[in-house]
C-alpha cells in the first residue's frame, strides 16, 4: 500500500461564490436552472398532453398481454432514456440479452445526447436517437415500426412520457415496464411489479426485466468498450493539455450537474485529498463537464496554497485541469487507463466502473451505496459512504462535508496499483 501524508489540516474554510459547497456551505442546495419556473410548468404541460391524448387511445385500443418468447433470431426494442449512470446501468440488460441469445437484434432508443454510450456497446445492433417535439417523436415513430415487427419491447429507465407513447404505437402487447418508473404503465402489455423497489441497486432493478423475458448474465457489469482508435486520439492530445502520458494518472471527479449538488464534495476537501495524495507521483487529474469549471478553478487556487504545493512538489505529483476540455469518448479513455479515480455519484463514476478503473465512491445517504454504488465486481472498488442522520427528510440534512479526506485516501491506498492492471 503507498504511503499517503499524514498530515490531516483543512485546505480552508472558505466558501466559493459557485455555490457547489464551501465548508460553510452545508445544505448543499439543488442548483436551479435560469427560468427553471417556466421550464417546469411547460414540462408538466407537455407531460400532461401526452397522458390525456393516449389514455384516450388505450381506452380505445387497451395493451393485451401477449406471451412473450425470444430467441437468437429474435428483434427486441429497448427504451434505455435516462442520464449517463443510468443508461449505463441498463447496459447490463443488453449484455444479458445478448449472452442468453447469441446473435439476437437489439434496438435501443436512447437521448440523442447519450447516445455515444450505446455506440460503444458491442451487444446493441442499432441505436435509436431520442429527441424532443413532435416532429422528433413522428419521425422515431416511424422509424421503429420500420425496423420492426418487435418480439419485445422493453422499457428500462427513463421519466419522459414520450418513450411509452411510442411502445403503444409500435406494441404495447410485447412492452415490459415497471410501475415504479413511469405513470404511463397502462400502456404496457406486461409490468414488473418490485415492492423492495427502493433497497434494491440499479443493476438488479433493471435486470428483473431482463430475467422476466428469460435472459440473464453471469458477470453484471456495466458496459461500455473503449476503441483503440480514441485511446490513441487521447494520448497524442494529452501532452498539449499538460499531461504526461508516461506517468501514472489518478482522476478525481469533481463534480456533477447543478440541480444535483448536495452530491458535490466540497473543494477544500479535493485539495485535502491531493496534498494527502502527492507521494503518489501521478498525475492528479481534475475531471468533469463546462458546469464545473469553477469549481475546478477553485481547486487548483487551493493546490497553489504553501502546504498543497510543498507536498506535490516534494511527492512529484502535478495537478492537472481537463473540467470542460475532452469529451465523454475521450474521458472513458482516459478512465479506461488511470490507475484510480475517485467521484461522487456521477455519471463518470458509472463510466469508470464500465471501462474497469478502480474507484473510490463517495456516496451521499440520499442515494446510497446499496442502489447506486458498484455492483458484481468483487473487490475492486471502495465505497465511502455519507451516513443518514436520524430525522433525516431531504438532502440538505446530510452534508457530504462530512466525508473526510483522510478517509478517502486510506480507500485510495487500499486500491492504487504500482502497475496498471
Amino acid at each position: 500500500m503507498p504511503r499517503f501524508s499524514s498530515r490531516s489540516r483543512s485546505c480552508g474554510s472558505r466558501p466559493f461564490a459557485t455555490g457547489y459547497g464551501g465548508c460553510r456551505d452545508r445544505g448543499h442546495p439543488r442548483g436551479r436552472l435560469r427560468g427553471g419556473g417556466a421550464v417546469k410548468w411547460f414540462n408538466a404541460l407537455h407531460a400532461g398532453a401526452y397522458r390525456a391524448a393516449f389514455g384516450l387511445r388505450a381506452r380505445l385500443r387497451p395493451a393485451r398481454k401477449t406471451p412473450i418468447a425470444l430467441g437468437p433470431t429474435s428483434r427486441v426494442l429497448v427504451f434505455t432514456c435516462a442520464g449517463i449512470g443510468d443508461t449505463l446501468t441498463d447496459s447490463v440488460v443488453l449484455k444479458a440479452l445478448a449472452e442468453t441469445w447469441p446473435g439476437i437484434y437489439i434496438g435501443a432508443v436512447v437521448h440523442t445526447r447519450r447516445r455515444s454510450l450505446l455506440d460503444h456497446n458491442p451487444f446493441c445492433s442499432k441505436v435509436f436517437p431520442f429527441s424532443k417535439g413532435p416532429f422528433a417523436f413522428a419521425r422515431l415513430a416511424r422509424a421503429l415500426r420500420a425496423d420492426g415487427p418487435w418480439d419485445a419491447i422493453l422499457h428500462l429507465r427513463g421519466n419522459d412520457p414520450e418513450p411509452r407513447c411510442l411502445s403503444w404505437l409500435v406494441n404495447p402487447d410485447v412492452t415490459v415496464s415497471v410501475p415504479q418508473m413511469t405513470k404511463l404503465g397502462h400502456l404496457c402489455g406486461h409490468t414488473i411489479v418490485q415492492p423492495d423497489w427502493d433497497d434494491t441497486h440499479g443493476v438488479e432493478q433493471t435486470l428483473r426485466i431482463a430475467r422476466y423475458v428469460g435472459a440473464d448474465t453471469a458477470e453484471p457489469h456495466l458496459v461500455y468498450q473503449v476503441r483503440e482508435a480514441e485511446t490513441a486520439e487521447l494520448r497524442a492530445r494529452l501532452p498539449g493539455l499538460g499531461v504526461a502520458v508516461d506517468r501514472p494518472h489518478l482522476v478525481l471527479q469533481i463534480g456533477g450537474g447543478r440541480r444535483a449538488s448536495w452530491r458535490d464534495w466540497p473543494v477544500e476537501h479535493y485539495a485535502s485529498l491531493i496534498r494527502l495524495a502527492a507521494p503518489l507521483g501521478a498525475e492528479l487529474i481534475l475531471l468533469g463537464g463546462k458546469d464545473n469549471a469553477d469549481r475546478a478553478q477553485a481547486i487548483e487556487k487551493l493546490c497553489e496554497a504553501g502546504d498543497v504545493r510543498r507536498e506535490l512538489e516534494r511527492g512529484g505529483s502535478r495537478v492537472r485541469n481537463l473540467a470542460g476540455h475532452i469529451s465523454l469518448a475521450h474521458s472513458a479513455a482516459l478512465l479506461a487507463g488511470s490507475r484510480a479515480v475517485v467521484s461522487t455519484d456521477t455519471g463518470i463514476m458509472h463510466l469508470s466502473f464500465a471501462v474497469g478503473a478502480r474507484v473510490v465512491a463517495l456516496i451521499h445517504c440520499n442515494n446510497p451505496a446499496h442502489r447506486v454504488g458498484p455492483w458484481g465486481y468483487g473487490d475492486r472498488h471502495r465505497v465511502v459512504q455519507l451516513p443518514r442522520p436520524q430525522g433525516y427528510k431531504s438532502p440538505a440534512d446530510a452534508s457530504m462535508h462530512d466525508l473526510r479526506p483522510e478517509v478517502v485516501a486510506e480507500k485510495l491506498g487500499e486500491i492504487w496499483q504500482p502497475e496498471k492492471n
